[in-house]
């Protein structure tokens, strides 16, 4: 499990710490540090490795991870990685995690140094993995290394950059950290993308059905499977199967729902070891949250980690209360670029629900 996060220059942070358990809720306002957070996480494992999303600069292939953080904050025109790095002129940072291996397993993790290498338009950002760090660091050079130095030692970087700023090609990808999740509402256009190149094994390993029969705990009707065929107009598009051969669109079913199915194909297929989930309270109900808290309950039995974050102390409540004993709920902010946090008990957020303070207020109020 991820113990602790340790992050100096990247994107908003320019310096902070925080631990995690099984399961982590990240409450605060906007700006407060929770998807920098969350982005880290992302990115620790591999931030080259192939992930379940196909965004624009991935259309015929899965989206790396950087480049779905990428795609996430993308707005005009700017195609550079200089927005990782802290007021976009930091020289360097580093993603720093702390993970439960044993020492021994910590000193061969040690002794591996790897780099990663990404060619942007604007900087020459790596991506060293060493001692446990993702280490980020900007010049100006425009020609492909081969390897750099670290330590006085050479390290190889196994990396084949393109011209075009943004493609490249990993070719070590060996995580150091479990593989992570990032689940947003922001990337939804991006999974159904990837859904469309997996379907024929969503359908035939099951995964499909499967989730089908547990959304429909949260629907009046019942679904039978998910399909992905042409209908409206002839053209390809999800559909829930329903009992009596109807099908109703995907994107028809309100955004909760979408929401949640589109997650639980990705954690299937995927299957990390922890998932990231940002604004979590984004379209669902109070049913579906609970729904969601069990799910969580369930994954943590299975030796998998959750980390998520709100706005809402009501989400909040409600998935810490049903995982109590495996839950820690830590308010974040951000002042003069350093990363603050405390944790709060549920006896706390309740107090503050009761006195109607919102979360965006409470983080004044506590930190």
């Amino acid at each position: 499990m991820i113990k602790n996060l340790t992050i100096q220059g990247f994107r908003g942070i320019k310096e902070g710490h925080i631990s995690f358990s099984p399961i982590t809720i990240l409450l605060g306002s906007n700006n407060s540090g929770k998807s920098t957070i969350l982005e880290a996480l992302f990115l620790a494992p591999n931030p080259c490795r192939p992930v379940p999303y196909c965004v624009p600069q991935g259309e015929t292939f899965p989206s790396s991870a950087v480049v779905t953080v990428y795609f996430l904050h993308k707005t005009l025109d700017y195609a550079g990685y200089a927005f990782l790095l802290h007021n976009y002129t930091s020289k360097n940072a580093e993603i720093k995690i702390e993970t439960g291996n044993s020492n021994d397993n910590l000193q061969e993790m040690q002794d591996k140094a790897e780099t990663l290498a990404v060619n942007t338009n604007e900087h020459f950002i790596r991506f060293l993995k060493k001692d446990q760090y993702i280490y980020l660091q900007s010049s100006s050079q425009k020609s492909i290394v081969t390897e750099i130095e670290v330590n006085g030692t050479k390290v190889p970087v196994y990396c084949q950059l393109h011209d075009s700023g943004l493609g490249f090609n990993c070719v070590q990808s060996d995580a150091f950290t479990e593989d992570t999740l990032l689940l947003s509402p922001k990337l939804s256009l991006a999974g159904y993308e990837y859904l469309r190149r997996k379907w024929p094994e969503i359908v035939n390993s099951g995964i499909s059905r499967r989730v089908a029969k547990d959304a429909s705990e949260l629907s009046w009707e019942h679904y039978m499977d998910f399909t992905m065929e042409p209908m409206i107009g002839g053209q390809l598009d999800l559909y829930a199967y329903l009992e009596d051969g109807r099908r109703i669109r995907l994107g028809d079913l309100g955004e909760g729902m979408q929401s949640y199915v589109l997650s639980r194909i990705l954690c299937e297929l995927r299957k990390p070891e922890v998932i990231l989930w940002d604004d979590i309270e984004s379209h669902l109900n109070p049913r579906m949250l609970s729904h969601i808290a069990d799910w969580f309950g369930e994954l943590v039995r299975e030796k998998k980690q959750v980390v998520i974050s709100t706005h809402s102390l009501e989400a909040t409540k409600v998935i810490a209360g049903i995982n109590e004993k495996d839950s820690k709920i830590c308010i974040t902010t951000i002042r003069n670029s350093v990363l603050k946090t405390k944790s709060l008990t549920l006896t706390e957020v309740e107090k503050l629900q009761e006195s109607g303070i919102d979360a965006r207020v409470a983080e004044g109020l506590m930190l």
